[in-house]
């Protein structure tokens, strides 16, 4: 009987050692307090579209246990080029609630002021800051898109009620286009809406938003260069039309496509997205007509009479400068 009771005393101290074995075994949970950007997280990627600015493109949302309410904080949710730990961020918005909405327009600033290039996907750093904290971080991406400013009027081909898009040229932050016009008006306008449209009030060359319709006296082909930043432009008769043809451009050899005239350079100068196929070649011509054209026979960037077609080495968006005083032109992949 002794033995019996040994045997169980000895069976109940085991089972109580493993019973608080086991016990030891569960950690702790703890509640989390941290403060916490939770959305978006870092697969989010939009491209933006510029007809869509006031869209809602998203909401950051975070959690802050130490601020349940969302009523007594100012939360800053700031962005910055990814990889660069915030040394120059931009405020994207602040609120005193637990989200903050951002519009295509808002996001689309944002991510030009950080240095991200349109129609090119970049990456932004986000997170959100109080005056006592910081976030974590997530790495969005995002495409920021790029204005679409044009020339309308009657003096245009398409009158008052069709737009004529200009080229933007990323070397210079200008917009441009080589066009003929008749006698009469344009003005400038954004994303073919009258909501952002520019005139020039003194007719001295300077941008006015809302302002008048700038007059054309004489018919014939221009270029027109304006820089939208600085709200001045310029406008200058072309009386030698030099343009660029060939299985490369988007005309292919049918139809030319004209080059900007600088008249303090005395050079022409295109923005053109150009192909490989067929192959990918072009030539320079004036007026439209092959009796004055100019190629390249050794492919070293000076300009031959009659010369071989210019290949394109990758297809792509290039500028193209010409000299056809020094017979010499560049073209550069953008």
């Amino acid at each position: 009987m002794k033995n019996s009771i040994k045997i169980l005393i000895a069976f109940i101290s085991l089972l109580s050692l493993s019973c608080t074995d086991e016990i030891q075994k569960i950690d702790a949970v703890s509640p989390d307090t941290s403060f916490k950007l939770l959305a978006p997280t870092s697969d989010f990627g939009l491209v933006l579209d510029g007809t869509k600015l006031s869209n809602l493109a998203t909401t950051f949302v975070w959690n802050d246990p130490s601020n349940p309410t969302g009523t007594t904080v100012t939360y800053t949710v700031e962005a910055a080029a990814a990889g660069t730990s915030f040394a120059a961020p931009i405020t994207i918005g602040t609120t005193t609630d637990h989200f903050l909405d951002v519009t295509v327009g808002t996001l689309d600033t944002t991510a030009k002021a950080c240095g991200l290039a349109p129609l090119v996907e970049g990456q932004l750093d986000i997170h959100v800051k109080t005056s006592t904290g910081v976030s974590n971080f997530y790495t969005i991406r995002v495409t920021p898109y790029q204005p679409k400013w044009s020339i309308i009027g009657d003096a245009t081909a398409g009158g008052w009620n069709a737009d004529t898009n200009m080229i933007f040229n990323p070397s210079t932050s200008t917009y441009s286009i080589t066009t003929a016009l008749s006698v009469g008006a344009f003005k400038f306008r954004l994303d073919g809406s009258w909501t952002t449209n520019y005139g020039d009030d003194g007719n001295n060359l300077s941008l006015d938003a809302g302002g008048a319709n700038i007059p054309i006296a004489t018919a014939g082909t221009y270029t027109i260069v304006a820089n939208f930043a600085t709200h001045t432009y310029t406008i200058t008769p072309v009386t030698n039309v030099w343009c660029i043809i060939g299985s490369a451009t988007a005309g292919g050899w049918s139809s030319d496509t004209l080059m900007d005239y600088n008249a303090v350079t005395n050079k022409y100068s295109v923005v053109a997205n150009l192909s490989v196929t067929s192959p990918g070649e072009f030539k320079f011509r004036i007026h439209n007509d092959w009796s004055n054209n100019y190629g390249d026979d050794g492919n070293n960037l000076t300009l031959d009479s009659g010369g071989a077609n210019i290949p394109v080495p990758t297809a792509g968006t290039y500028y193209i400068v010409a000299d056809f005083s020094g017979l010499t032109y560049t073209i550069t992949k953008l």
